[in-house]
Order: C-alpha cells, then sequence, then structure tokens
C-alpha cells in the first residue's frame, strides 16, 4: 500500500466526500461545489460535544508545558493542518452546545491563514497555534474569538462575512464577561487573560476605528489580578501572555485611553515585568543551567519586552504633551530626558541563546533589525515631540574624532537645575530628524518583503515616513547628537515616500485589514500638509484632529 494510502485525508466538505474528489476547503465554500453549482454543505464533522463543569482540574492541561519531543498534531505542525477541516481536534470539548455549521471552516481559516499574519513568524513553534489550540478545546472566549478573528480577516474580501464577524465578537464578549463575574479572589486563569488581549488587539479588525478603549481599561485589572496569582517562574504559555498583553498596550498607547493614567501604569508594569523571572523555551527548561537555556523570539515583542514598554511610555508621553496645553511641562520634560536614557541603553543588546523561529520567511537577525528601527523610531518621537533634549547637546563640546582615545559614551544624566529650554526645532534639529528617518527606513529596507515581520513594522513606518520632507531651507547643516551620530541621508524624500506606499500596498494586499490602509492614509495626510508649508505637523495631533485613530500593529 502506498504511502498516500496509508494517511488518507479526512477533510473536505461532505459533497466533495460523496463525489470522492479533493476539496479546496475554500471559505465560505469549496470551489468544486461553486463549479457544479452546487450549495456547499461545509466541513462541519459530526460531533458528540461531552458536556461537563468547568473547574482547575480541566484547566491544567494547558499549565503543563510540552513535551521535549511533542508528536506531530494540529497545534504543533503545520503540515497536519488540513484535519482541522473537520474538526475532529476538538472532539471532547466541555463546552457543552454544538458547533455551527461554518465553525470548523473558520478554525481551519484562523490555523491556515491568520496564524501567518498574527506574528512576526508562523511555524510549528508557534504559541499563536500551540496555545490557543490546546485552550479552545475548553475555553468558550477562546474557541469565539478564533472564529471571530478568522470572520473579520475575511470579511475585506468577502463582505457578507462581516455580519458573521460581529456576531461572534458579540457572543465572544458575552463568554468573557460570564468568566469574569464567574472569578474568585485573584484566580484569573490563562485563557480568560489570552482572551482579553486578542479583543483588544484585533478590536481594529471589525472597524478600524475601533481602538479597544473598554478592552484596555478592563484588562488592566485582569493583569493585576493575575500577574498576583503567579508566584513561581512564569511558564512559556504565561511569557507569551504577557509578552502579547505588553505589545498591545504599547501600540495602544499612540491612541487609546488616558495618557495620563496609561503612563503611570507603564511604568509600574516596567517595574514588575524586570523583576519577573520568565521561561522563553517552549519547552519546561526548570532543570536547565540558566547560560544554557534557550530564548524562543516572542512573535509579537521579539526577544525585548523592556524595549515595548519604553516605547509605549513614549506614546503615552507625547499624548499628554499635547493634551496638556503646556500645564505640565516640568514634569513632562523630566519624564522625557527619563525615556531618552532608557532608549539610549537599550542599544546594547546581549545577544546570547536566540533561538531560531524555524520559519523560512523569518530570521532572528530581521527580528533584531525590527528591534533597532522601534529603538530609532521611539528616539525620532521622542525627539519631535520635546526638542528640548536636543538642546542640551548644542553647548558641549564636540564630539572627539574616531583617532582620538575615549571612553564608552554613556547616557546623559539629568541636570540638577537644566536650562530653561528654548522652545520649537531648530533648523540644523529639523535636518537631523529628517535623517533619522531615512535611517530608520534604511533598517526596515533590510528586510525582505516577504519576512514575518512586516506585521510589526507599522508603528515605526508611520514615525518615520511622517519626518520624509525636505532639508530646512535655511541651511543643509545637520545636528551632531554626541550619543546618537545619524550620517545626513544623500536622497531626497520622493523615493523613499514611493518605497514606503508601495510597501505598505503589497502589505494590505498580504493580510487584507483596513488598518494598513489607514496607516497608508495618515502618512499621506501628514505629506500633504507638511508640503503646503509652514511649521512641520505632528501627526499625532493629525490623526486626533481628523479622527484617523487606530491600533498601528
Amino acid at each position: 500500500m502506498s504511502e498516500a494510502r496509508r494517511h488518507k485525508s479526512r477533510a473536505g466538505c461532505q459533497q466533495c466526500k460523496r463525489r470522492r474528489v479533493k476539496c479546496d476547503l475554500a471559505v465560505p465554500g469549496c470551489q468544486q461545489c461553486h463549479r457544479q453549482k452546487l450549495q456547499c454543505p461545509g466541513y462541519q464533522k459530526p460531533l458528540r460535544w461531552v458536556g461537563a463543569d468547568m473547574n482547575a482540574t480541566s484547566r491544567q492541561p494547558s499549565q503543563a508545558p510540552p513535551s521535549r519531543t511533542p508528536k506531530p498534531s494540529l497545534s504543533t505542525t503545520r503540515t497536519s493542518r488540513s484535519s482541522s477541516g473537520s474538526g475532529s481536534y476538538i472532539s471532547g470539548s466541555s463546552l457543552g452546545e454544538p458547533l455551527q455549521d461554518d465553525s470548523s471552516a473558520l478554525i481551519h481559516h484562523y490555523f491556515t491563514r491568520v496564524c501567518r499574519i498574527a506574528g512576526c513568524f508562523d511555524s510549528d513553534v508557534s504559541p499563536f497555534r500551540i496555545i490557543p489550540a490546546s485552550m479552545m478545546a475548553y475555553s468558550k472566549p477562546v474557541f469565539l474569538l478564533l472564529q471571530a478573528s478568522s470572520a473579520a480577516q475575511l470579511s475585506r474580501q468577502s463582505p457578507q462575512m462581516r455580519v458573521k464577524a460581529l456576531s461572534l465578537q458579540s457572543e465572544a464578549f458575552s463568554a468573557v464577561r460570564d468568566e469574569i463575574g464567574k472569578l474568585q479572589g485573584f484566580n484569573v486563569s490563562d485563557e480568560l487573560m489570552l482572551s482579553s488581549i486578542i479583543a483588544g488587539l484585533t478590536s481594529a479588525w471589525y472597524d478600524v476605528n475601533d481602538i479597544g478603549l473598554s478592552h484596555v481599561f478592563g484588562s488592566q485589572v485582569l493583569l493585576s489580578l493575575w500577574l498576583m496569582s503567579r508566584t513561581e517562574r512564569l511558564k512559556y504559555q504565561q511569557t507569551f501572555i504577557l509578552g502579547a498583553y505588553i505589545y498591545w498596550f504599547m501600540i495602544s498607547s499612540f491612541a487609546a485611553g488616558d495618557p495620563w493614567q496609561s503612563f503611570h501604569y507603564q511604568e509600574a508594569l516596567q517595574k514588575t515585568v524586570r523583576n519577573l523571572d520568565m521561561s522563553y523555551d517552549i519547552v519546561d527548561d526548570t532543570d536547565v543551567p540558566e547560560v544554557q537555556r534557550k530564548i524562543y523570539p516572542h512573535p509579537l515583542t521579539g526577544f525585548s519586552n523592556d524595549l515595548c514598554l519604553t516605547i509605549g511610555k513614549v506614546g503615552s508621553l507625547c499624548r499628554l504633551h499635547y493634551n496638556s496645553g503646556g500645564d505640565l511641562r516640568e514634569f513632562l520634560e523630566g519624564k522625557a530626558q527619563a525615556i531618552e536614557a532608557e532608549l539610549l541603553e537599550l542599544k546594547n543588546f546581549p545577544q546570547s541563546n536566540f533561538h531560531d523561529p524555524q520559519d523560512p520567511n523569518t530570521s532572528v537577525e530581521e527580528i533584531l533589525s525590527v528591534r533597532e528601527a522601534y529603538r530609532c523610531s521611539g528616539l525620532l518621537q521622542l525627539y519631535a515631540t520635546f526638542p528640548h533634549l536636543l538642546h542640551q547637546y548644542e553647548h558641549q563640546a564636540s564630539p572627539p574624532s574616531l583617532d582620538t582615545p575615549t571612553d564608552p559614551p554613556t547616557s546623559p544624566k539629568p541636570q540638577a537645575e537644566p536650562p530653561l529650554p528654548q522652545k520649537g526645532i531648530s533648523p540644523i534639529q529639523h535636518n537631523f530628524l529628517r535623517a533619522l528617518s531615512i535611517h530608520i527606513l534604511s533598517i526596515l529596507a533590510t528586510t525582505p518583503s516577504t519576512s514575518g515581520t512586516r506585521v510589526l513594522q507599522g508603528l515605526p513606518v508611520i514615525i518615520a515616513a511622517t519626518w520624509l520632507v525636505d532639508p530646512h531651507p535655511s541651511t543643509p547643516e545637520i545636528f551632531q547628537h554626541p550619543l546618537f551620530p545619524i550620517e545626513e541621508p544623500s536622497s531626497p524624500k520622493e523615493p523613499w515616500r514611493e518605497k514606503v506606499r508601495e510597501g505598505l500596498r503589497a502589505h494590505n494586499e498580504n493580510v487584507g485589514l483596513q488598518q494598513v490602509s489607514r496607516v497608508l492614509d495618515i502618512v499621506e495626510e501628514v505629506w500633504r500638509i507638511d508640503d503646503g508649508g509652514g511649521e512641520k505637523c505632528a501627526w499625532m495631533v493629525v490623526v486626533a484632529s481628523k479622527g484617523l485613530q487606530t491600533l498601528y500593529g
């Protein structure tokens, strides 16, 4: 008997199975049925749902780390995803209600399509595969949110799926509220915490203007309770959940919530995270010496939760600056100087035991390149909003030449009595910020168009691209930052603008989410205003005044 006969696929709609033809598992119906002018019955395989009470014992499988030699399954092996069309991997679920006709098709779409755009890599070790696959059999919110996100992603090409997406989203929210109502003490489960994060991260998938404001507030309470009940070393699953939350809060800080409360919350969270002991290996590494422990990249934060928390503080602080009208000047400028020091220090990044994500489209080097682009974009946003940070260097001595021995540069220390800062951006600082924007885009240009890291580049692209302007007309001179030297770019703005347009349009076609086209709309609007003459506009002000807020990731 041939190998193909021994491993016969059970996937496909019932119509194709009866006709014994290969089914392509397309959504919402297969092409075989479409060609025969038949109504595709979907991919539901009759399942018997076992009603059972959800208790602490039922959650234990999701807490246990995978074996070091995991068997091929839907959750760990992409080549066996075709079985998801039958829904067989969720038999034995304790949700206590039958699946809808298209539930298994949407779950199949999640594992075949959504996983590819959910993070910066997709492989058999992707936590976006492993963790939801193990949770959805007994967590109704997770099960519904996976379907809802799939329907939302499909709705761009199939508008009729929008109603289904919103309906599933509403059901998921109701299920989350039910779970919250059952909470006892600090016992927030991993499933409930992840459900809250998925709901927030995908809020703009259903409506590009939805920045998930209600999720941001509620999740802060949940996360505090969740962390309070984690007294031991965080397992890989919990490290993934925490990283996903940090990324979500970072991108939302540039658009959603009270910036004052958001900034102070992130300061407190950063201190907490720095003191946590976390596992970054997909297998249990408790008995492995610390110097030998592998570090798998996080699909959203890469290798640096700390950097994402710092970038989030940049977003909150800048929004607070634009909203305060100068009332908090001393406080804001002091905090800006402290954040600048953090970002300058984060340049030195120890590269140790980084494990390849096992995705041919994403390498460790690409993930680290995007990390550097984030760090530089944080500095660009900070300097553009608080130019006094650059003024402090203007009275310092010129940096020594490369031939002169010198001690390693250190981050600037806040002065006891700083001089009264100047207002506005000087011409040479204008040219420096323009050069920094091209420097950031040059880093991102080193990642191939097929790289999975493209899904994380929305925020640094919008920060950098909105500074693609002409050099200041009064001088070609560029400000020389003693701790962050940038060469003056020789290329004009237009070629870089066209690269941004092409990149965002291609990415928009790939992911099929309206957020990407919204980023391009924002960039084009800022360019239009800047080209009209006058003072350089701030993209965050333009977004707020034009109602263009969305989640930039």
